[in-house]
């Protein structure tokens, strides 16, 4: 039923033909936003008060009575599921999984982009890090491309606003992100909110 071949209906819905590849994707978004409350629920229980004070301070929540050794292990393990989880669902996306989808420096790149852009420490920020850099990456060159023909009458200008050099201006854009928003900008954003009016 997820093979792309599949068809649910020979006639499309609403411009839409229902194949394995839609069936898959919304499978994707629905267990992907499932793992993504389970691990707000995690975050936010407890048990997730527990990590934060060990990663605070490891010796004071020892000395508070917690077994720290046990709150890593479990919190090792569950990292460890969630990473099972999401690397099966990019083999069911990409029907192939190897060294080159899934571990390569350009993969680990972004990732560390989406990561810095959105906030370090917050599921909230990796979300909208995520969101910003597909984004950007995706409607960067289309904007050069128009920015380029409007500047067509200007050599230096041209060049510089070329499609060809969407990654420089990629590189300033994060450069310029992470000087505004140290803390990305959820943490921009949790700050303010906390900040006495």
């Amino acid at each position: 039923m997820l093979s792309p071949g599949f068809m649910l209906s020979q006639h499309p819905f609403l411009g839409v033909s229902l194949d394995g590849r839609l069936i898959s994707f919304y499978l994707l978004v629905t267990v992907t936003m499932v793992l993504f409350l389970i691990m707000l629920r995690i975050v936010n229980s407890p048990f997730g008060r527990v990590l934060q004070a060990i990663r605070e301070n490891e010796f004071r929540a020892e000395a508070l009575g917690y077994r720290t050794v046990i709150y890593r292990t479990w919190s090792n393990m569950l990292s460890a599921v969630f990473a099972t989880l999401a690397g099966a669902l990019l083999a069911l996306w990409l029907r192939y999984n190897g060294p080159d989808t899934s571990l390569s420096f350009e993969i680990m790149i972004d990732i560390l982009l989406m990561v810095v852009i959105g906030g370090m420490g917050t599921l909230y920020g990796s979300v909208v890090g995520a969101t910003l850099f597909i984004i950007t990456q995706n409607y960067l060159q289309d904007l050069m491309k128009v920015a380029s023909n409007a500047a067509n009458g200007i050599p230096l200008l041209r060049d510089l606003v070329s499609p060809d050099r969407w990654l420089l201006w990629l590189g300033i854009l994060f450069v310029l992100s992470v000087y505004r928003f140290p803390a990305g900008i959820v943490g921009k954003l949790r700050a303010k909110a906390l900040r006495p009016s």
